[in-house]
């Protein structure tokens, strides 16, 4: 039986989202998909896994690398996020970039990533601001756009903390 679950977790979180998915997965839930927001899980009480989550561009080889090690690939969101798992009865789990420089590398590509995106987002609000007549309409969007601003320099703020940790 599938069962969805909605939880937000921002990009700096990605070792909190991990915690979640294995200690749902130790409750019988096993994460199948991931869609904005929505975890998709399967119902097997008789199972239990360990979730490992990377962010780099992927290909043959990087998933190889994975499944030499045990780690079975889930799924990949926005071809960035690689959801792995591997069952929790295995001797020695050991996530594949646990060194200092991998995890500070990967904070890093999330920076760069995200900042390309902040300031595409930024570009996008000049017509709002360029035809301004302070309606309703108008209001509310830069009210969201705002949430969104301030949303982003959070993420900023906590990414570049993890990468100054990893330094």
């Amino acid at each position: 039986m599938t069962v969805k679950k909605f939880k937000f977790f921002l990009a700096s979180d990605l070792e909190k989202e991990e915690q979640w998915l294995t200690e749902m997965s130790r409750n019988g839930l096993h994460f199948t998909k991931y869609r904005l927001g929505m975890y998709y899980f399967e119902e097997d009480p008789n199972h239990s896994y360990v979730y490992q989550i990377d962010f780099r561009d992927a290909d043959e080889d990087y998933f190889q690398l994975y499944k030499d090690s045990g780690w079975e690939n889930i799924e990949s969101f926005i071809g960035k996020f690689h959801y792995f798992r591997m069952p929790a009865d295995q001797e020695n789990i050991k996530k594949i970039y646990s060194d200092r420089e991998s995890v500070k590398e990967a904070f890093q590509r999330m920076s760069q990533f995200y900042l390309i995106i902040f300031i595409a987002m930024i570009g996008c609000q000049a017509g709002l601001v360029a035809t301004w007549k302070g309606y309703v309409f108008q209001i509310v969007a830069a009210s969201l756009v705002g949430l969104v601003f301030i949303l982003y320099l959070y993420v900023f703020y906590t990414l570049k903390r993890k990468i100054d940790y990893y330094k």
